[in-house]
């Protein structure tokens, strides 16, 4: 009690008093001492030199370097993380010591550790490339980013192949970036250098039908073209550069818009003395695993024009040109009429591509060369008598014949999503891909877009209210449900739902809105409609991988009802409705891919076991397209798949189906016209932003999409938005015919004459 009184009567005397002074307002001494931050490095690199007080050694190559820890570990990451990870495990009173491997040498580290006591970098001009090495793989960024600015203002055409192949370098976005572009630039004189010379050669050939086809192909894009099948045979059948470089490969433009190897075609025009001639060569030296080869494809029958371009989505063209920088053309040039040349990197290792066109020639009657069409059909382009002869004329007016009496197949490169993103949402609505959330690079998206295959073009839509990644959605009534998912921290059991109606009756805003939540959170479930139902299917829950649980929706009541639960939990399964019932395949029970496929039929509220899967696959999607259900993709617990698989009825089966273009894990798919689309996923190194579908016809997978030309119609009975879409349709082809004329023109100046060896164009390469 006196206590407490004495202090309530010193508060008192102090609040009676004048404010107390407390300690830091007292006047004190402040001195700087601006000397001592020069003299404490000058004696920290005294004592590094004299090996006083050092408590670690780096070693590289036979030399040992002594330091101090913590003077390295703020210059470095890299170090940093080594000595926090092994702190605890030297107590025996040695100085550790670490070995650095990798491309570090002992004249690049010495010069990195000088740098980190003295804060001054000073490289002789050939010791640049070392240290540049050196620091990347430390992590030293300054440095890093000064050696890369260096390289880049000492580049020439004797040393930029040199830089270009630095090891790692294309994990160096923008010193990549500026690199290859001054190598585009002086791609020219780059190609006479020794350096470029030297690089590993690929001799390639594609085969065509006509003189006309073989004057119109864009560098570019045949490049591309030639990279992907490179990019296939490497990755694919076990080929390798050196394997490919021993002899030239003959290619032609398969029906599934792909380069394939002309040893696998087959059909009328196999039986040409070219062709047979190829074929024997290679039997003979084979450049890859014959047992993984393809099925033989066959080429198209009618005209084709192919619009490969890097440009086919402009708000993507940063991504879609730096994306995947280990297989890239970097430059191309043209060097005679019908001979090409390129730089490209595979794999991340340069090469150069050697690409000539083949004529490959099939006897066709004289009369059908002399068909009264060439001469009854009227040019296309103004000719100037005087530069032009008539058989020039008449050639010409033959090889845009198809743009008036005979419309081509149109193909056009599929347009990619805004971002790159796995784990995301996606149904069929009125003819297109409803795209909601996702999965990105770092974060769980709120991002909603549209796709629309009819003009090959994404829109954007109105966002979430909240991110949803590993979320799937279903769509009822004109209106899109985004079931659960994940926020990046926490599982969700919140659902929102949009109508997709353009105008809604009352006059209100769109948006989101609230649903019924979920019975508890959960994530990587799979969602489906049926019969005017939402079902949520397994998925992962807090704390628990593969859950059993399963409930309904019902639009009506805003209701969640639990049903009869799996009888396998799993999570990432791929779920579909399929003839009245609902299909789980796949999937994981937190420790293993499953293989199990299980069927639920709603009137008796049980799930049965029906035909497992041949590959046992999670993330993969399930969708049924013309009466057979597909299960696309996914992982089996060590890589991402390529693999599809497809349930016979006849059998009770999943037998295998062709294999994607790209593999895909934690995959969406969804049929719309015919076509089974593969939208984003992860391909085991990034996350894809390219969609594929599978064309039934074919029987492949493409990422070319076909447009229809459409001629104006005078029909009344065509609303304006579908005109809008055929008026796109018709300028796009439009653009590509002219581009053709004013190409065939410039050809024609140059040659008098070009020589007709068939009616029909078989393929046509030129950029959008």
């Amino acid at each position: 009690m006196g206590h407490r009184l004495a202090l309530e009567k010193h508060v008192r005397l102090d609040s009676e008093c004048e404010p107390i002074m407390m300690p830091w307002m007292v006047p004190f001494l402040r001195f700087s001492d601006d000397s001592l931050k020069t003299s404490f490095q000058e004696q920290l690199s005294l004592m590094r030199k004299n090996r006083l007080f050092c408590d670690v050694i780096l070693q590289v190559e036979n030399t040992e370097i002594p330091a101090h820890r913590n003077v390295l570990a703020c210059v470095s990451p890299y170090l940093m993380d080594l000595f926090s990870a092994e702190q605890n495990t030297c107590n025996d009173g040695n100085i550790p010591s670490y070995r650095l491997n990798g491309y570090i040498t002992k004249e690049g580290l010495n010069i990195l550790v000088e740098y980190a006591y003295t804060a001054l970098l000073e490289v002789p001009e050939d010791m640049i490339k070392d240290v540049y090495l050196a620091a990347f793989q430390l992590r030293i960024e300054r440095v890093v980013n000064e050696c890369a600015a260096h390289l880049v203002s000492d580049l020439s055409s004797d040393t930029s192949i040199e830089t270009r192949s630095l090891p790692g370098i294309n994990r160096n976005k923008n010193f990549v970036s500026k690199v290859d572009q001054f190598i585009s630039e002086h791609f020219g004189e780059l190609t006479q250098t020794t350096s470029f010379l030297q690089l590993p050669s690929i001799q390639i050939e594609v085969l065509h039908q006509t003189k006309q086809e073989m004057a119109m192909v864009a560098e570019d894009s045949l490049c591309r073209l030639v990279l992907d099948w490179i990019k296939r045979e490497i990755s694919d059948h076990s080929a390798s550069i050196a394997s490919l470089s021993e002899r030239s490969h003959m290619l032609f433009l398969a029906l599934d818009n792909s380069l394939q190897d002309v040893s696998d075609l087959i059909g009328e025009k196999a039986n040409s003395d070219l062709v047979k001639d190829y074929k024997k060569l290679a039997s003979k030296n084979p450049s890859s695993n014959p047992k993984t080869r393809r099925k033989c494809v066959s080429q198209p029958d009618r005209p084709r024009i192919l619009l490969y371009s890097r440009d086919i989505s402009d708000r993507t063209y940063d991504e879609v040109a730096c994306g995947d920088a280990d297989w890239n053309v970097i430059s191309s040039m043209k060097l005679s009429d019908h001979t090409f040349i390129s730089l490209v990197t595979l794999n991340g290792k340069l090469c150069r591509i050697s690409i000539q066109l083949r004529l490959n020639n099939i006897t066709i009657s004289t009369s059908e060369t002399t068909s009264s069409n060439v001469s009854s059909t009227p040019s296309p382009i103004p000719h100037n008598d005087s530069s032009i002869s008539l058989d020039a004329k008449l050639e010409l007016d033959r090889a845009f014949e198809f743009s008036s009496i005979d419309q081509p197949e149109l193909f056009c490169e599929i347009a990619t999503m805004s971002e790159s993103k796995c784990g995301l949402g996606v149904a069929e609505h009125e003819g297109q891909l409803i795209v909601v959330g996702g999965y990105g690079r770092t974060e769980c998206l709120k991002s909603v877009e549209s796709y629309c295959p009819v003009t090959n073009r994404w829109t954007e839509k109105l966002s979430l209210n909240e991110a949803r990644g590993r979320v799937q959605i279903a769509i009822i009534n004109d209106i899109v449900f985004a079931v659960g998912g994940s926020n990046g921290v926490n599982e969700l059991d919140t659902v929102e739902c949009l109508s997709l109606i353009d105008s809604l009756s009352d006059g209100k805003k769109k948006k989101w809105k609230k649903c019924a939540n979920l019975p508890f959170p959960r994530s990587n479930t799979g969602v489906c409609a049926l019969n005017g139902k939402i079902y949520c299917v397994g998925g992962n829950s807090t704390g628990q991988n593969g859950i059993r649980q399963c409930d309904v929706y019902d639009p009506e009541t805003n209701k969640w009802t639990s049903i009869a639960p799996l009888n396998t939990g799993r999570c990432q399964a791929g779920v579909a409705a399929y003839n009245g019932k609902l299909w789980a395949a796949g999937g994981s029970d937190a420790w293993n891919c499953l293989v199990t496929v299980e069927c639920y039929d709603p009137e008796e509220d049980t799930w049965s076991a029906v035909a497992p899967l041949l590959t046992a696959r999670r993330g993969c999607g399930l969708a049924e397209l013309n009466g057979k259900m597909y299960c696309v993709g996914g992982s089996d617990g060590s890589q991402s798949l390529k693999s599809t698989e497809y349930y016979d009825e006849a059998t009770q089966a999943w037998v295998f189906g062709p294999s994607l273009i790209t593999a895909r894990s934690i995959v969406s798919v969804a049929a719309i016209n015919n076509r089974l689309y593969a939208i984003g996923g992860f391909s085991g190194k990034k996350f894809l932003n390219t969609i594929e579908y599978f064309d039934e016809e074919a029987n492949e997978w493409t990422k070319f999409a076909k447009l229809q030309p459409i001629m104006t119609s005078s029909s009344s009975n065509i609303d304006s938005e579908e005109e809008d879409k055929n008026d796109i349709i018709r300028n796009d082809l439009n653009d590509v015919i002219n581009d053709l004329k004013q190409k065939a023109t410039l050809k024609i100046s140059e040659k008098d004459k070009i020589r007709e060896d068939e009616s029909e164009s078989t393929a046509i390469i030129m950029p959008l």
